[in-house]
């Protein structure tokens, strides 16, 4: 039976953008054959969260000045080590809510494909991924039923993205993309490596 792992993630994310590209390309063949289980939340309400503030209280950066210039400087190189191509997005801080809404309302194949075609369209293509009309693109792709991007802005399915993010923070999940095997967490699309080797090494022992 092959190893388990939760990913989460938030599309606005350029590191959960990263490690999705590198899952996708094999990057890590020592994780070619996990089943993977992936987990929409919001990062916003993670940062508040953290801040103990309310889920959906107004954003505040947690980025200083220095600490920016260096997170911009990581995404060129990190872009460049990874082979994953990356673009500003547009809008510069993009709604992912309604995008996160719609891929917890799939499973399977529909649910990766989707997932595929909204970081293509946000950090490749410079879409909108909070119009309606780009989120049916990416349903059409998946095959998916249109209807679920109109249900994506209601009342209804922002509390239920909350509901779960607050679920995944009090396992212990503080940020994106997180992978958690076995209750232990691995943060970060460079921690991949370090899962896979944990992963490796119980193999060896058993």
């Amino acid at each position: 039976m092959p190893d388990r792992v939760d990913a989460y993630y938030d599309f606005r994310s350029p590191y959960a953008h990263f490690a999705n590209h590198r899952l996708n390309t094999g990057a890590v063949p020592a994780l070619r054959e996990v089943e993977w289980r992936w987990r929409p939340v919001s990062i916003d309400i993670l940062l508040n969260l953290q801040a103990g503030r309310e889920p959906w209280a107004a954003y505040v950066d947690p980025l200083s000045p220095p600490k920016r210039a260096h997170f911009m400087a990581d995404l060129r190189r990190m872009s460049g080590f990874y082979g994953a191509p990356l673009r500003t997005p547009n809008p510069p801080r993009p709604n992912t809510v309604p995008a996160l809404c719609v891929a917890h309302r799939l499973e399977g194949a529909a649910q990766e494909i989707f997932r595929n075609a909204v970081f293509t369209a946000l950090w490749r293509e410079q879409m909108d991924v909070a119009d309606v009309e780009v989120l049916k693109v990416c349903l059409n792709q998946a095959g998916a039923d249109e209807s679920l991007a109109d249900a994506a802005f209601s009342a209804e399915s922002r509390d239920g993205l909350a509901e779960r993010t607050v679920e995944a923070y009090a396992a212990g999940v503080f940020g994106v993309p997180t992978f958690v095997h076995d209750g232990e967490v691995f943060f970060g699309a460079d921690r991949l490596d370090l899962l896979a080797w944990k992963l490796e090494r119980r193999v060896t022992k058993a």
